[in-house]
Formats: structure tokens, C-alpha cells, sequence
């Protein structure tokens, strides 16, 4: 099942280069043409969007592959992974943007003018408009098949599509007041957008490469458990992230008197609530007497 989820965000993946792509290209073009740093800014961020959907593909490619000898719990890192290298793809270009941005203003405080016109509103407006559905369709299929590629890819087309519409309002605004500096500060902070974006991608993706579990998902876990019956207490829970998969290891109290036979069915319990909620890869559970 995890493989099927896998070969869905690769398509997904491909179909959001793709966008990219012709995104990324016609805002370059026209933002070259028009003098429009805030477009220029856009179309950079849309190439960071290329990268990001190339590497979460490749990455995707990686963690499909079967378990071997050396990766016994199979390859499902490589997404995480890849994820990890998108979020600072992003940073990099958004750093690129800046200094753009910086060097623009420069010219534009001295030239004391930009030549914009209203097709860069319209290409920022049909690019925002497009961002915005892949984001909602990436973020609707990443969450129900718990995938952190496509939730990062949700993450940055959002933030790609917020990027297009204030890039439409700021060449407007620019263009109705002729106060030019709109246009190469607004680059300067849609550059500084995406790198925080792209730093939080880097965190998050950073934790669960470093073996790092959330706490509040931890309390939901123990929480779970406690809830069946033949469970006193949870002794311990440690968690970690292999991908989008988690690995459990806990100690759980139960009476001493327990066969067996018992134990493994609450063992089986156990491992069927959690699997019902989270995407399992394995639970290990050990058992110790109540005192």
C-alpha cells in the first residue's frame, strides 16, 4: 500500500514540474522584457519549484525500492531526504532573489524609473491562480496518504501562489503610482519569503533525518495505548521516522499473572489501534509487570 501512495506523489511530483516549468519560463521571459523585479522574483522562485519537484521526484524513485541487505528497513529515508534538499534549493534561490532585488533597487535609485507594463499583472495573476490549485490538490492527496513530499510541494506551491499575488498587487500599484521602489522592494521580500519557507522545510525534514519524534505525537501515541483495557500504564514509547513511516518502541504495564498467548494478542491490539492512525512501519512492544 505505501508503495501505491509512493507512485501517486511521483505523478503528482512530475505533473507539479511540469507546471513549473512553463510557470517558471513565462514569467522569466516577460519579467526580463517588462523590467519587472517582483515578476523576476517570481519566476526565480518558480525555478527553485523545478529543483525542488526534481529532487522529491528522485528521491520518491529511491524510497520506492524494495528493502535489501544493507537497508533492512527499506530505502523510505531518501524521501526525507529529498525533501531536506529541496527546503535548501529554496533557500538558495530565495538568497539569489535578494540579491537581485538589491542590485535592481540600486538601478532604479538611480535611473529614477522602471519601465513595467500591465502584462506582467496578468502573468502574475494566471500564475497565482494555478499555483493555488496544485497547492490545494497536493495538500489534499499529502494528507491523506501521509506524505511529507507532498505536503513540502503543497507548502511551496502555497507560498509560490501568495508569491504571484502580491507580485500582481505590487507591478499594480507601481504602475498607478509610479513610485517604482514598490516593485524592487517587494522583490526583496518575496526573496526573503522564501527562504524562511525554505528554512522550515529544512527543520522539519532535518528532525526526522536526525531520529528527532515530535512530543505532542509521542502523548498521542501513550494516550492511545492507555486506552485499551488490558494496558495499565506505558512504561516508555520512543518513536522515529523512517520517511513517512514510523518505527515504535515501548514498554507497556500489564498484570503479571499474563500468559503468553495473552500478551501477544494485546501485542496485536496494540499495533492494530496505532495502524489505524498512523502510517506504521513497525512496533516493537515489550511488556513488564504492573506494580
Amino acid at each position: 500500500m505505501n508503495h501505491a501512495k509512493l507512485r501517486l506523489a511521483r505523478r503528482l511530483i512530475v505533473i507539479n514540474g511540469v507546471f513549473y516549468v512553463v510557470l517558471a519560463s513565462g514569467e522569466l521571459v516577460l519579467g526580463h522584457l517588462t523590467h519587472a523585479a517582483a515578476l523576476m522574483a517570481d519566476g526565480q522562485n518558480n525555478v527553485s519549484g523545478i529543483f525542488s519537484a526534481t529532487l522529491l521526484w528522485v528521491g520518491l524513485t529511491y524510497a520506492n525500492m524494495p528493502s535489501d541487505a544493507v537497508h533492512r528497513e527499506g530505502h523510505w529515508q531518501f524521501e526525507s531526504l529529498a525533501v531536506f534538499l529541496s527546503g535548501l534549493v529554496m533557500i538558495l534561490v530565495g538568497l539569489n532573489c535578494m540579491w537581485g532585488a538589491l542590485k535592481q533597487t540600486w538601478q532604479v535609485l538611480q535611473a529614477g524609473s522602471e519601465h513595467l507594463t500591465l502584462i506582467a499583472v496578468d502573468a502574475a495573476a494566471i500564475s497565482g491562480v494555478i499555483l493555488l490549485i496544485e497547492a490545494g490538490i497536493n495538500d489534499y492527496q499529502g494528507r491523506r496518504t501521509h506524505n511529507s513530499a507532498l505536503l513540502a510541494s503543497a507548502k511551496d506551491y502555497l507560498s509560490d501562489a501568495l508569491t504571484s499575488f502580491t507580485t500582481m498587487l505590487v507591478i499594480s500599484v507601481a504602475l498607478i503610482t509610479h513610485w517604482y521602489l514598490v516593485d524592487t522592494l517587494s522583490a526583496l521580500v518575496i526573496g526573503g519569503y522564501i527562504v524562511i519557507c525554505g528554512a522550515q522545510i529544512v527543520s522539519a525534514s532535518a528532525t526526522r533525518l536526525s531520529n528527532g519524534f515530535e512530543p505532542k505525537r509521542q502523548a498521542e501515541l501513550v494516550k492511545l495505548v492507555t486506552q485499551i483495557p488490558a494496558v495499565h500504564a506505558v512504561a516508555y514509547l520512543r518513536g522515529r521516522y523512517v520517511g513517512d513511516l514510523i518505527i515504535i518502541t515501548m514498554a507497556v504495564q500489564v498484570l503479571p499473572n499474563l500468559t503468553v498467548a495473552e500478551t501477544s494478542e494485546i501485542r496485536q491490539k496494540i499495533i492494530m489501534v496505532l495502524t489505524r492512525r498512523y502510517p506504521l512501519l513497525d512496533c516493537c512492544v515489550a511488556f513488564v509487570p504492573t506494580s
